[in-house]
């Protein structure tokens, strides 16, 4: 006689690390209202060199710095991420929080593809075809640790703060091997502390230009903020299918992703690959 399989835990899992969730400020507010249309803030903006007297601050024509015009503003729009499981026992009551476990398991990769890439109609993305290039890299791609320097000096120069640097998942072992990339607490960092947000991308530049074998895009942006919604559920009656007894639970959450003050390209040709 076959003996029954014996059911057993399901093996324990390790957080996704280093993505955007350990770069960014993760807000999860009390007011739900704002993830009806977005959010948007006032950034705490410089662009030095600062003046060293008043006519070169009143001068239009300086070259270091640029007057604004106005109040600057950043908008993010809204997200919306969905995940749900199909189930016949209708007596398990862990059915509806597998629904907010499978999100949780997928929220942060999916939102850094969106916010990189621009599908979904995200309206606020590192790809998009108007993201200042840095130095003709993307006619003469630079070595990493040059890109890296020059997206950390872009940060310093429009933000005057930390900001955070975007690049492809799989590069990860080129930033380490090429001593770009070292642990902080809970990130991983430039040289120069800017957080590493290494995100689950296609990786592709500005206007969707696809990098070649041996070259990848990387992006710098200001600080960067997600917000999130509560997580949506119907109630169990709800999900039940009385025809066939099967529930169908969606869990739906809504974010906002943007960041303050500067956003450039570079394209950097990686260590070991020949030119």
């Amino acid at each position: 006689m076959t003996q029954p399989l014996v059911y057993v835990e399901a093996p324990a899992t390790t957080p996704y690390k280093y993505g955007l969730f350990s770069a960014a400020a993760v807000v999860d507010p009390a007011d739900q209202r704002e993830f009806q249309a977005g959010v948007e803030w006032e950034p705490q903006c410089v662009d030095s060199p600062a003046p060293t007297n008043l006519a070169a601050a009143s001068d239009p024509d300086r070259a270091a710095m640029a007057l604004p015009d106005g109040v600057p503003s950043v908008q993010a729009a809204v997200i919306r991420l969905y995940a749900g499981l199909t189930g016949r026992s209708t007596a398990r009551p862990d059915l509806l929080d597998r629904g907010r476990r499978a999100l949780a398991l997928v929220e942060q990769q999916s939102l850094e593809h969106y916010v990189w890439t621009g599908e979904a109609e995200n309206a606020t993305y590192l790809a998009d075809a108007d993201t200042e290039v840095l130095a003709d890299s993307e006619t003469a791609p630079v070595p990493l640790e040059t890109g890296v320097g020059l997206l950390e000096a872009h940060i310093s120069d429009r933000a005057g703060v930390l900001g955070a640097l975007w690049a492809p998942r799989w590069t990860a072992g080129w930033f380490a091997e090429k001593g770009q990339s070292r642990i902080e607490g809970p990130r991983l960092v430039c040289p120069l502390g800017d957080p590493i947000v290494f995100a689950q991308t296609t990786g592709v530049g500005p206007g969707g230009a696809v990098p070649a074998a041996g070259e990848a895009w990387l992006y710098g942006t200001g600080p960067v903020m997600v917000r999130r919604s509560a997580v949506y559920l119907p109630k169990l009656d709800e999900s039940l299918d009385r025809k066939d007894n099967e529930v169908f639970a969606v869990a739906e959450r809504f974010y906002t992703v943007g960041w303050s003050c500067a956003v450039a390209a570079v394209k950097v040709k990686l260590p070991g690959v020949p030119a």
